[in-house]
């Protein structure tokens, strides 16, 4: 994964493109969230990085 984004696949699709992500085997001690994150490219926050990067 390059370490910053390059918005090739997002960019053929028109409309809004929001990123998910699982809790992994945290439900099988409690209850489960899921949640979801759009933002502007154009006011993405400076210094946020992946975690799996």
């Amino acid at each position: 994964m390059p370490p910053i984004p390059t918005y090739e696949i997002e960019d053929q699709f028109p409309g809004v493109v929001a990123g998910v992500d699982e809790a992994g085997r945290g439900p099988w001690a409690g209850p489960v969230v899921a949640a979801a994150v759009v933002l502007d490219r154009a006011l993405a926050p400076e210094g946020v990085r992946d975690s799996k990067a």
